[in-house]
Order: C-alpha cells, then structure tokens, then sequence
C-alpha cells in the first residue's frame, strides 16, 4: 500500500489521505480501520473522525462501497487493477496517542487514521508526506524525501511523526546506539543537563536487560501551552505531550518531564518487546484483553520513577515525594476493597482510564507499582540481595522476547518463584487476584527496608501520604535499604 498524506485544512485541522493498492488478484477489497491503539487498552473508535471517504478506480471512476463496521468498508473492487481511495481525517487531539494538524505541525499516530487491507497487514507499506520543502520529520522510522517505508502494517501503526518547519532536534550516543530529542512548542533550555539525565537512567535500563535492542531511539517531545501530561509508548520511540511550556525549565516539571519520559523508554522493553500472550499479535479489530497490566504497566510506573533514584538523578526525597503522590490514589481509592489488580486489567477496556463509578475497581499503575514494590523486597529479603525483581524482568525478557513469545501469568509467577526460592502463592493470591488485603502489606514491606508511611486525613476524608526514611533503622533495614536504592 502507498499512502499519500497531506494538509487540506489546518484552520480546521482536517488531514487529506490518499491511498493506492494494487489489485493484483482482481478481488473485492476490504479496508480496516485499527478500534484501538497500543499503549491504550481501550476502543478508540478512530473511525469518527473520517470524512469523505471514497474510492476510483485507475482511471479515475467512482467504484461502490459499503461500510460493514463501525470501521472496516468494503470495495466493489472486482476486475479492478488499482484502488485509489481518499478521505479526510480530524485531527484537534494534541495528546501523547492521537492526531494534531495546524499551520505549522502536522503530528499524527499511525493507528489512529491510516487503513489495512485484510488479509495483507504483513505487505510493505510507503508513506510520502506532502509538506514544504523546509519542513523537517521525525520518527523512528526511515525517510527519504519525505517518504516513510515500514515492512508491514504493525510497524507503520507503531510509528508516531512530527512534521514541521520548527522542530528543535538534538541526538547523542548511548553506548553504540543513539538517543533523539525533537521538540515542538519549545523546548528545555538545559538540553546538557537533559542529555546527562537521560544518560544515566538510560544506562540504568540497559543493566536489566543487558542490551539496548535498537540503533536509534527517538523521545518526540510536544510542549503544551496548558497543564498536561500524556506519554504513549512505541517500538523505537515514545510520544509526550506536557505543558505549560512556560514552566518547562521550573525543578517541578522538570522532574515530572524525567519521570514520564523513564516511564516511558522502559516500556522499550517491558511490552514493545516482552509482552503477554494475550497482546501477541495485537488484533486491531477487537478488545485484546490480558490481567497481567499490573505486569507491563505496573512495573513500568514503579522502575520509571526507581530508575531515576537507583541512577542518581534523583534523591531520595524526589523518589518519596513521587511515590507519596500514587500512594495518595491508591488510599483514596476504595475500590481497592472491592475489585482485584487482575480484573481491573481486563477492564480496561470498559472503563480503564476514566474514574468510573465510584469504588469499583483499582488501578494497573498505581496498585500495579505497590505489587511490584512487594515484590522486588520479597526477592531482596530472600536472596540476601544476590537477586531482585530486576533478574525476573531480565529471564522474563530473554524467555519471552528473545524466543518470539509471549508470556503468561504463570511464566511470571514462575520465574518470580525460581528467582526468590519462595512460593509466591500468597502473594498472588492477595494482591493480584484478591482484593482488600493491599494495607497488610504495605506498612510490612516498606518497613522492612526502613521506610514508613504517614497518612493524615482532612476533614473531607482525603488522605494524604507522606514516605520517608524511618529516624532509626536496624542493622537488616538498613542493609536492606541500601540494596534496594542500588544500581544493578
């Protein structure tokens, strides 16, 4: 498939597609449009923002189509040589997973706007982007005269880009691959600080998992004019969209602007490599549950922040402060009472990423990062800190990923029990598939390592959390405190 993409309408943020597929078998043609994006277990229903859809053939006359799904048309496209179809998509979401066009961005998430032939999603597929000459692009992927080339449909819809005559563009190695920094809206003006961050939590990743997996990783940075805070992970890159773009160099965003992008480059590994057998391969057309998001984003919120401190470029109090913020939502939450880490997976795709009606379920993030906490002690306190939760991500990537596989609940327990020499029975039992048992735990764990919790409640029954070092630590927490605040 050739795709050709421009802007029509930037006032009114419209963008013009235009697709050619060659017919060669002379066969009705079916077009799907993807219902959900990775990163966001949720439908999307993208197909709303597609207007004047229509297809010709070579010569240019109109051929007849039908709309079968709320995002799949099909093409009377018998004896046709070559289907030319056109449309326009809306694009006003200036966020970290959708599309934004203006005068002078043209921002756009693969998967949310561009189309597959059924039946053909591993055939190559070209986009040329139709901007001014002067107009620079960013993406993971390879362009040549502004033309993006991707093996297959999975790898163009992983390819997020920004297209614009003013992005800021700033790249340096990280061992024998390279990091990209593109900024549009503006910019951080210590970019050497924000190179030597980057460094450090980035070489923090790779001692897990031993390897960087790619050549070139690319951080497209959209600054906002408003608060905001949005970031969506991808194959060889990560999109994030934070504002205001006034208070970029202020110590409070910039350290959210490191927690969200560590998020984000260790999803690099934990679910654009290692993923669940449930999410391998993806199936645009419908719902791909799983009940393991407390793996591949609760890990992910806990090492994104962990990371930061175990690297140096945060301090203790930068770690509390953050981890003080999720324990807020978690014990604010009452649905912790009610629905288990597990089901609340397999709902994200009900209501995952809306508050929902009130106490009904819990949240992938937030209990995901305390049951990732758990256990990452439990193997310190059982290895005598030979191990931790870091040695079950490294053999759960070379087991999976490194295999061409996906993983399940049970090679994850699995290998969380060969790595402590524990039954991690309980555990599971508790805190992933149980519900009402995650305040037993917390006070122990984080105890055992020397910290404690205080929780104060306002009139109105909010609680507040505040995490700090105990004033007298034992010779076991603090030993055990120290390994845990270690870089592998």
């Amino acid at each position: 498939m050739n795709y050709k993409v421009c802007i029509s309408n930037p006032s009114e943020h419209f963008v013009k597609f235009q697709v050619s597929i060659q017919n060669e078998k002379l066969e009705n043609i079916q077009l799907q449009l993807p219902s959900w994006r990775p990163g966001r277990y949720e439908l999307g229903n993208f197909a709303k923002n597609i207007r004047c859809f229509e297809v010709k053939d070579e010569e240019g006359k109109l051929l007849n189509f039908q709309k079968i799904t709320k995002d799949l048309w099909a093409i009377e496209s018998e004896g046709i040589k070559q289907c030319v179809i056109e449309y326009e998509y809306y694009a006003n979401q200036p966020d970290a997973g959708a599309c934004y066009v203006s005068e002078d961005l043209l921002y756009l998430n693969p998967v949310n706007c561009l189309m597959y032939v059924t039946g053909k999603m591993g055939e190559p597929i070209t986009v040329e982007i139709d901007v001014p000459n002067e107009w620079e692009i960013a993406c993971q992927l390879e362009c040549k005269n502004k033309i993006l080339t991707a093996p297959n449909f999975d790898a163009i819809a992983d390819s997020p880009f920004f297209a614009s005559p003013s992005l800021y563009h700033h790249e340096f190695d990280l061992n024998t691959s390279k990091i990209h920094f593109w900024f549009h809206g503006g910019q951080l003006s210590d970019i050497a600080k924000l190179e030597a961050d980057t460094r450090k939590y980035a070489e923090a990743q790779v001692a897990i998992f031993e390897e960087f997996p790619i050549s070139d990783y690319h951080f497209l940075y959209l600054l906002l004019p408003d608060k905001f805070r949005h970031g969506v992970e991808h194959a060889d890159s990560t999109v994030i969209a934070m504002g205001p773009a006034k208070e970029a160099d202020s110590p409070a965003f910039y350290n959210d602007f490191l927690a969200i992008s560590s998020h984000e480059l260790f999803h690099l590994w934990n679910i654009k490599r290692m993923r669940p057998e449930e999410l391998l391969p993806y199936d645009f057309t419908k719902e791909n549950y799983s009940q393991l998001g407390y793996v591949y984003e609760g890990i992910t919120t806990y090492y994104g922040d962990l990371m930061l401190f175990r690297s140096g470029v945060w301090s203790f109090e930068d770690l509390a402060k953050s981890f003080s913020a999720d324990f807020d939502k978690h014990f604010n939450n009452e649905g912790r009472w009610n629905y288990s880490i597990a089901e609340s997976s397999f709902d994200t795709w009900l209501d995952g990423y809306v508050p929902g009606v009130k106490g009904r379920k819990v949240s992938i993030y937030m209990e995901g990062l305390i049951a990732a906490l758990i256990a990452d002690i439990q193997i310190l306190m059982a290895t005598n800190g030979k191990f931790r939760l870091d040695e079950v991500l490294r053999r759960l990537y070379l087991e999976s990923y490194k295999k061409q596989q996906g993983y399940s609940k049970a090679s994850y327990k699995s290998l969380l029990e060969e790595v402590s020499g524990l039954s991690f029975d309980q555990y599971f039992s508790d805190l992933i598939d149980g519900k009402g048992k995650w305040d037993d735990y917390i006070d122990k764990y984080l105890n055992y390592i020397g910290l404690c919790i205080d929780k104060v409640q306002d009139e109105k029954g909010f609680v507040s959390c505040t995490i700090k070092k105990m004033e007298l630590l034992n010779k076991e927490q603090a030993v055990l405190f120290d390994l845990w605040a270690k870089c592998s």
